[in-house]
């Protein structure tokens, strides 16, 4: 090495240490000024340009930082830290275009199972997870694996996903080998505590209890939130199957707490939904709606049928019981009207007057712009399309407006039944979800939500066809014949055999993911009455419990 390298390389560390310090002390210009001289020494050592980046980040300035680490990439190949800190962008930023085309440019598609590629492998898999692509995200992670079985993050990730796939075996195969690559410390711990997963998804619920117990996880816990909140969701579960239910709602409600404190559900408030229900009581009078779809012209929208209800009230086992007949689509439970809806509102100042001077092209835009999301086939497009979002139950007025002649399916259960399981679930958290938060606020929301179902019905004269969970329990073949009729349909006899479409379908997003691929049980009807000597709502949904005659 000659006098003139070292000399560079004295050089270049001085300007990062220089950066480092002006970066510490918030001096953004010069930090950028000291990185950029350390980058004009070399241009192939890659800290500098990591720096810089940040820099780049911490003055909001997104676009240049990522374009930085794919100039550096474009000119001296693969590197695998620029690679991974650009990938970390990508996802922090929902730059997905660019995590695509980073993705491509180190060629993930072609496994080599290079140690240095795991980490791209592990972005990969939670890029595919946020785009509601389990089964890719499975590969992805079994990959991270593959190139290196001590990368200890994917393991839950995998795990998490396999569970909520029912893919049990493969569960118990990664498992097993990290327990061969993990046998002290918290990694231990955690694996310890998704073998008692394990443990209660093959019935063996007191095993599950015992273990927990003997290897003092809560304890172990207490400042890993996000594996405390899963080891208290499996307490209540075990403890219902034990018949201990004092312990099974304790569980529950600690495990709300640490949700509602979570750093991810601070941003949302329970007053929203409230709020957008009294909105709605005021504004979706019959004369307003009639005056938008007199005014308007429209196809015909008989083929489509929303199924609403409140959350876990039926709807995921009418959803997998209707997608075995051959002649309906159930669409995926996304919000694909609710999106198009808050499209059209921000573009008016989120005000919702504005929806009764809507104009024929706006209106044909949304329902273009619906069924272009859904994506339908030559053949699907003569078929009953089903819309199934329990609480679009609240966009009933929003539906008559723009679908006025598509029809309505409202799923039942018993009130009781639907606030102690909605309490119990484990729903990802949204403006809606953070109601089933709180005991209290599962049954105020119940009461809002039927209070505007009320006055949608009366208001519109609304006609629509209701199924209760319990009915469909005791009488299958009545039930459903009487509903496929309803939609115009004939009963088909596989319908019988929903639970195989469900196993087929691999993720289900729902609460009800672990169940519906069983054939027709008793045992959550009246699940309220073992907790009516801790929380009887009994009283509080009486208005309900009467019309519906439970």
């Amino acid at each position: 090495m000659n006098q003139r390298s070292k000399y560079n390389i004295n050089d270049y560390q001085a300007y990062l240490s220089e950066g480092l310090n002006f970066a510490k002390n918030s001096n953004y210009e010069e930090a950028q000024s000291s990185f950029k001289k350390a980058i004009n020494l070399n241009k192939k050592k890659y800290e500098a340009y990591i720096n810089l980046s940040n820099i780049y980040l911490l003055k909001n300035m997104i676009k240049k930082s990522k374009d930085l680490l794919f100039s550096y990439l474009k000119k001296n190949g693969n590197e695998i830290n620029i690679a991974n800190h650009l990938g970390k962008i990508c996802i922090k930023y929902n730059l997905d275009n660019d995590i695509i085309k980073l993705f491509n440019f180190f060629n993930l598609e072609k496994i080599d199972k290079k140690k240095d590629k795991k980490f791209l492998y592990f972005l990969q898999g939670q890029f595919n997870e946020k785009k509601s692509k389990p089964l890719s995200a499975i590969i992805s992670y079994k990959n991270t694996i593959s190139c290196d079985a001590h990368f200890f993050e994917s393991y839950p990730k995998l795990l998490n996903l396999l569970e909520s796939t029912n893919d049990i075996l493969n569960f118990k195969k990664y498992l097993d080998i990290g327990y061969l690559k993990f046998n002290e410390g918290q990694n231990k711990d955690i694996l310890i505590l998704y073998e008692c997963i394990l443990l209660n998804r093959t019935f063996n619920y007191k095993k599950s209890e015992q273990k927990i117990k003997k290897n003092k996880l809560y304890e172990k816990f207490t400042n890993k939130t996000d594996f405390l909140i899963l080891l208290l969701d499996l307490q209540s579960k075990n403890n219902e199957k034990l018949k201990n239910f004092d312990d099974a709602f304790e569980k529950v409600k600690l495990r709300n707490k640490y949700l509602i404190n979570h750093r991810t559900n601070s941003k949302f408030n329970i007053d929203v939904m409230s709020n957008t229900i009294d909105k709605y009581k005021s504004f979706f009078k019959r004369n307003v709606v009639e005056s938008i779809t007199q005014r308007l012209s429209y196809n015909d929208d008989s083929n489509l049928v929303f199924l609403v209800g409140f959350p876990r009230s039926g709807t995921t086992l009418l959803d997998t019981i209707l997608r075995t007949h051959s002649k309906i689509r159930v669409l995926e439970e996304k919000p694909y009207l609710l999106d198009l809806r808050h499209k059209y509102f921000s573009k008016n100042n989120n005000d919702l007057l504005s929806l009764i001077n809507i104009k024929q092209d706006e209106k044909d835009y949304i329902r273009k712009a619906y069924f272009q999301k859904l994506k339908l086939n030559n053949i699907e497009k003569n078929n009953i399309i089903i819309d199934k979002l329990p609480l679009s139950i609240i966009e009933i007025g929003f539906i008559k407006c723009i679908f006025p002649n598509s029809r309505i399916i409202l799923a039942l259960r018993h009130p009781c039944d639907a606030v102690i399981s909605c309490f119990f679930s484990s729903f990802k958290i949204n403006e809606a979800m953070v109601n089933f938060l709180s005991w209290e606020n599962t049954i105020n929301f119940y009461n809002k939500v039927f209070d505007l179902f009320d006055f949608y019905e009366k208001e519109f004269d609304l006609e629509y066809f209701k199924i209760k969970y319990e009915d469909i329990v005791f009488d299958f073949k009545t039930q459903i014949t009487s509903l496929v009729n309803y939609l115009d349909l004939k009963y088909e006899k596989k319908l019988e055999n929903f639970y195989l479409t469900a196993k087929e379908r691999k993720k289900i997003s729902t609460p009800s993911y672990n169940q519906v691929i069983k054939p027709i049980y008793t045992s959550s009807i009246d699940r309220w009455k073992n907790y009516k000597e801790i929380k009887n709502p009994q009283n509080q949904l009486k208005k309900w419990i009467e019309k519906f005659n439970y």
